[in-house]
């Protein structure tokens, strides 16, 4: 067996995969021979989304920009998720007119989050969203209009980027208060993809995968000195029963 490097740039954010792979180039599955259940398939769908999620942040948006939450004054309140994405689509549609006056491309990602009230029994509706520097608060504040400003904030990338603010956003995607077959986020069109070049195989022995990451997973000094210019942060080494094969992943993040 053969071992594949794989690597993942997202911003400042560099993730080397190490996997073994068959004398004909196959990939062994990272999963099971046997059937999973449905819970446990789900479980690991949401973790590739957060991880989908996490790297498109990582690649578009720094501290330059901003995270917001908007709601609803009770008289501006929507009385259904489509009248709501409406709202949406025109405040995105006069944040664009504002940005595009300063020469710059509005960029961002949303989601939608639903609460009952307590109180009232009404659906009330909020917006998370993340879009790139340009404006200030306030002329984001103003924009919105329609009510309550939650947070309007810096954007704040820690050493593991964007991974906290992809998983809170993935808390709504459970949310059965949404309607069914709805996009887990809502992005917008100009957003760069993470750059994948073309992986390198037969790198080392399966043997010396092992090796790895048995005695080498956390070792800094040594992963900073094969991918120079890029501080260690941490790795996980997964083994497959089924194939005895050995999936390691590293994440590291670009030295300032």
């Amino acid at each position: 067996m053969k071992v594949r490097e794989k690597k993942t740039y997202s911003g400042k954010t560099l993730e080397p995969e190490f996997f073994m792979i068959t004398e004909n180039g196959r990939t062994y599955t990272r999963g099971t021979k046997r059937k999973i259940s449905r819970a446990v398939q789900k479980q690991l769908n949401d973790k590739n989304a957060r991880i989908k999620l996490r790297r498109l942040l990582d690649t578009n948006f720094d501290e330059s920009g901003y995270y917001c939450t908007f709601t609803y004054e009770d008289s501006e309140m929507p009385l259904s998720y489509s009248d709501c994405k409406k709202d949406i689509n025109n405040f995105l549609k006069r944040l664009r007119r504002a940005m595009a006056k300063l020469g710059i491309d509005l960029k961002y990602i949303y989601v939608i989050e639903i609460k009952v009230s307590k109180k009232t029994g009404v659906a009330r509706y909020h917006l998370h969203i993340v879009i790139n520097g340009g404006l200030s608060r306030s002329e984001i504040k103003k924009i919105w209009g329609k009510g309550y400003i939650k947070k309007v904030e810096e954007l704040q990338p820690d050493e593991h980027g964007f991974q906290r603010l992809a998983n809170y956003f993935c808390k709504e995607w459970q949310n059965e208060l949404l309607p069914e077959g709805r996009k887990r986020y809502t992005p917008s069109r100009n957003l760069k993809l993470p750059k994948t070049p073309p992986p390198k195989d037969g790198v080392f022995s399966a043997r010396h995968l092992e090796k790895l990451c048995k005695q080498r997973i956390d070792d800094a000094e040594f992963w900073e000195r094969r991918y120079k210019g890029y501080r260690f942060i941490d790795a996980q080494a997964v083994y497959n029963q089924d194939y005895g094969t050995w999936h390691l992943s590293l994440f590291m993040r670009k030295k300032e």
